[in-house]
């Protein structure tokens, strides 16, 4: 039995390594940097591209959001922003050098359904955020989500064969010595709204444990028509030398209709 576990986790390693391979990772402003070379997107309206790595020098330009610069390199500067210390980052744009706070970048941009999508983290307390924004009409929306784990990557899922929706953001938390919460949140584009469907757990104790909750989609293999399957599985090695392995599974059928995932699968 502890074969088992250990294939299940050198499996979910390899997997994870494939997918990030492909995907840019997100960390908090406290732990990662934009570097040299990076393309980095304007999250906000009207930001400001200044003379000087601070938040008094002229101004240089005003960037809408999506407008991407080129990181040249971090400062030693920095200001507080939305519960981070955020640097500040030398950036070339549009022919011009200057200065922006790093806080108001976004590390990549993510489109669905023809809508382009950009990202940031906030902190309140304990608790990060990603805030999500795109633009409707010459404005912009957000969406904020609180994570369990501020490591994953963001992948598009397109509609995945369900009837009446846009297309999927799905945040892929990355498990990692400090968190070992492996699952993510998928987020349903409907209308240009990001209606949160749900956060899915896995988390696995090698030899000992795991809990995995998942979604199976239409276009997906053991997919339903028009219906998304919710599978959770449990389960616990009770005895090693005995190959004792306690398991249960759980599924559930849910329709997606005018906007919301039903029934909910947090209430039985």
């Amino acid at each position: 039995m502890k074969a088992r576990f250990l294939f299940t986790v050198i499996t979910t390693l390899f997997v994870l390594t494939t997918n990030f391979a492909q995907e840019k990772l997100h960390c908090p402003p406290s732990e990662c940097e934009f570097q040299p070379g990076d393309q980095a997107y304007a999250f906000g309206h009207k930001i400001k591209l200044r003379t000087e790595p601070n938040t008094t020098s002229s101004v240089l330009e005003e960037l809408k959001i999506g407008e991407w610069v080129k990181i040249l390199e971090k400062t030693p500067f920095s200001w507080p922003y939305k519960g981070f210390d955020s640097p500040f980052y030398k950036v070339k744009y549009n022919g011009m050098t200057g200065y922006i706070l790093g806080g108001l970048l976004s590390a990549e941009r993510k489109t669905v359904a023809g809508q382009n999508y950009f990202f940031a983290y906030s902190r309140e307390g304990e608790n990060i955020f990603l805030n999500i924004r795109t633009v409707v009409h010459g404005s912009y929306m957000e969406k904020k989500v609180s994570l369990k784990n501020p490591h994953f990557s963001i992948r598009t899922l397109g509609d995945k064969g369900v009837p009446n929706l846009d297309g999927i953001l799905y945040i892929d938390y990355l498990a990692d010595a400090s968190n070992d919460e492996d699952g993510g949140i998928y987020l349903f584009l409907n209308h240009f709204n990001l209606c949160q469907a749900i956060e899915l757990s896995q988390i696995t104790d090698a030899g000992v444990y795991y809990h995995s909750e998942k979604f199976i989609f239409p276009d997906d293999k053991g997919g339903i028509p028009n219906k998304v399957l919710y599978k959770m599985e449990k389960g616990k090695n009770l005895d090693v030398a005995t190959q004792w392995l306690q398991t249960s599974v759980e599924t559930r059928i849910l329709t997606w209709t005018d906007g919301t995932l039903s029934p909910n699968i947090r209430e039985k």
